[in-house]
């Protein structure tokens, strides 16, 4: 699994892991099912802190996108939309925020933020590449 960190990006490390594990489980690069790098592997690749991979992972199962198992390790979710609408919502409000905040100080309008969330939404969603309506 490809992960590139750039630690000069003012950006903290776990939020870009975080970001980037989160877009490879949504766009399907990731399977539900399939088993992460463990903590001490993924640290060692990346050349980061093990306690920021581990607490990445947490923030992922408490997301619900991943399910930790005891001597086994770390897998990617069966059933992500079995979660309620609302905590689905809940956990992406975050980000809506920070992108907003971003776009505004970009000056860009909402219909340009609209249209460049549909492009990557087009883009990253596996249902639209499959036969899936």
């Amino acid at each position: 699994m490809f992960i590139a960190l750039h630690p000069s990006s003012g950006v903290p490390l776990y939020l870009q892991l975080l970001n980037q594990l989160k877009e490879r489980i949504a766009s399907g690069q990731v399977k539900p099912g399939e088993q992460l790098p463990s903590v001490r592997e993924l640290s060692a690749d990346l050349k980061i802190n093990p306690l920021t991979v581990a607490k990445v992972y947490q923030i992922l199962e408490r997301e619900g996108l991943v399910e930790t198992r005891r001597g086994m390790g770390t897998f990617v979710a069966q059933k992500v939309d079995t979660l309620p609408l609302a905590a689905r919502r809940q956990a992406l409000d975050p980000a809506v925020r920070q992108l907003v905040a971003e776009a505004i100080h970009l000056r860009l309008s909402e219909a340009e933020v609209v249209e460049l969330i549909a492009r990557h939404f087009q883009q990253l969603n596996p249902r639209n590449s499959s036969n899936e309506p």
